[in-house]
């Protein structure tokens, strides 16, 4: 059951999308979303939000206040622009650093999921993506969606599972079935054959068949693509199939396991204009 969606924004066209997405899944589940963001400053370890400060210099608070004004009234003005009829829409604007006050909201809050805006390979924002995201994709205490600005409407019809259908049979299966269903989405279970990790496709469709009928699966399909790399296989099998979503599971620090090795997810969200849900095992 989804109680609460967070989208931390920066009130780009990105972050923007990403609240109509978070908009979108809060109908179907009747969660809140709350919009947050957080305002960085060189003051923030002299500085609370009630205007109380350790610091001799007034100036600063004066500034950073002013600042907080101007950043609530953006926010109100993000608000009334986007249509969010039917859904509880929560507001706040904090000083700290970005990552930790995300982080902590996931954890104080009980977040169930984060929707983040990307601008993909054109350019990281110095917000929304680069090492922020990067940091919450890896340690988030529940799924995160990365979207695409100029994006269609979200609607799920189609996703790809990518994975090695080890770690994350369990835990983050559940997930994103729950996901699948909330849609009436068909799964696309894919395993990406490459020449450094080359198993015989009997073994494989033998491990899927498994992984799906053990979660009692339905409503999917079980794929074995072969490419050079495992994030080009992903990406084409998606293209391939017509993707609305890609789902797969993060290990954390050490990147993403045997199949998804090093830093796949984040070159996923920056490379493909699908949206990418990931989820961190722990």
């Amino acid at each position: 059951m989804m109680k609460k969606i967070l989208v931390p924004t920066d009130f780009s066209v990105e972050a923007r999308h990403a609240f109509e997405v978070a908009l979108v899944i809060a109908r179907k589940t009747g969660a809140a979303v709350k919009l947050l963001h957080v305002v960085e400053t060189p003051y923030v370890p002299d500085f609370s939000v009630t205007g109380d400060t350790n610091t001799p210099d007034g100036m600063q608070q004066v500034y950073v206040l002013q600042l907080l004004d101007a950043t609530k009234a953006q926010m109100k003005k993000l608000v009334d622009a986007v249509p969010h009829e039917g859904v509880n829409v929560l507001q706040e604007v904090d000083v700290d650093k970005p990552i930790f006050k995300i982080k902590r909201t996931i954890q104080e809050e009980a977040i169930d999921l984060v929707v983040m805006g990307s601008k993909g390979s054109s350019g990281l924002d110095e917000f929304l993506i680069g090492s922020n995201t990067e940091k919450v994709v890896r340690t988030a205490d529940c799924p995160v969606l990365t979207v695409k600005s100029g994006q269609p409407p979200f609607d799920v019809q189609e996703i790809v599972v990518a994975s090695d259908f080890k770690r994350e049979a369990g835990q983050a299966m559940e997930r994103f079935k729950a996901f699948q269903e909330l849609f009436g989405a068909r799964m696309h279970l894919v395993y990406i054959n490459t020449p450094g990790a080359f198993e015989s496709s009997g073994n494989l469709h033998r491990k899927l068949e498994e992984v799906a009928q053990k979660h009692g699966l339905q409503n999917f399909s079980i794929n074995i693509y072969n490419d050079t790399i495992e994030e080009d296989g992903i990406l084409h099998f998606a293209q391939d199939i017509r993707a609305d979503l890609i789902m797969m599971a993060t290990h954390g620090r050490t990147g993403l396991s045997h199949l998804l090795s090093g830093s796949i997810a984040e070159d996923l969200v920056n490379h493909t204009n699908i949206p990418v849900l990931t989820f961190h095992l722990k």
